[in-house]
């Protein structure tokens, strides 16, 4: 299973909770590849306490390039999680053919369960390649009219040049604020009743605005379902609502 996060809106989570549904995932034991194919390397520096270009032979322009992720990918330190750091040369190779990264994937078929890429904040070759390899693309959004326009933008580039992924794109909410959701005419519920108009491929999982998810990647702190702080217990649920939609399952992690 390849899951592929994707939106040209930077600032949404998508790496934080790219990170998150990793790691949730490895808690379920399965063994996920983390593929980091945003040049910010957040998603890098979280997993390995290092930065762009210090793999200089383990990283995604490598694998890329050699259309092999042998000898690429580096042991995290969280169990069951191999990352593909990220790479500045990745700028090099802008005009890959957009069937690489697929192709370079093949041979994780039997190493790994789950390939998690995090993708560049942008709609260019390299996105198309991890929305062309993506058994499923996911897209968080908050709601503004500027997410509302990359959403649009990014439908309509996936009907024009990728139609046979466009039913494996899901939405789901980011930086959901319970408190306003009751309310009709909160700019939130005013833009949630937009987005559902004109979207059917939207989740039923809202994750929620939460200082706990910069603790979870700036120290490493854990979230729970049964944690004493209300937003670290409902960004557990919600993660784990992601992953189950994922696997097909319907398991809880109570702490990861």
């Amino acid at each position: 299973m390849v899951i592929t996060f994707s939106s040209m809106k930077g600032g949404v989570g998508k790496s934080t909770v790219a990170v998150l549904l990793a790691n949730n995932l490895a808690a379920r034991g399965k063994k996920v590849l983390f593929f980091d194919m945003d040049t910010n390397n957040s998603s890098t520096i979280y997993y390995t306490t290092g930065i762009a270009d210090e793999f200089p032979s383990q990283n995604v322009a490598e694998a890329l390039s050699r259309r092999s992720v042998e000898g690429c990918a580096v042991k995290s330190r969280i169990d069951n999680v191999d990352i593909v750091p990220s790479s500045l040369r990745l700028f090099d190779i802008r005009s890959i053919d957009y069937h690489a990264l697929k192709r370079t994937l093949s041979e994780t078929a039997s190493a790994y369960d789950c390939v998690v890429i995090d993708t560049a904040p942008t709609y260019d070759n390299l996105v198309m390649n991890a929305l062309y390899a993506a058994d499923r693309i996911l897209t968080p959004v908050q709601l503004d009219s500027f997410n509302l326009t990359t959403l649009r933008f990014l439908r309509t580039h996936l009907y024009d040049e990728l139609q046979e992924q466009v039913e494996k794109w899901f939405v789901f909410y980011s930086f959901w604020k319970d408190n306003l959701a009751s309310f009709e005419f909160s700019i939130q519920s005013q833009f949630a009743a937009i987005f559902e108009s004109e979207f059917d491929n939207i989740l039923n999982i809202e994750v929620p605005s939460t200082p706990a998810a910069q603790k979870y990647t700036q120290t490493a702190e854990k979230i729970s379902t049964s944690s004493r702080m209300v937003g670290n217990q409902r960004l557990a649920t919600a993660i784990n609502r992601l992953a189950n939609f994922i696997t097909g399952e319907d398991t809880t992690v109570q702490r990861f």
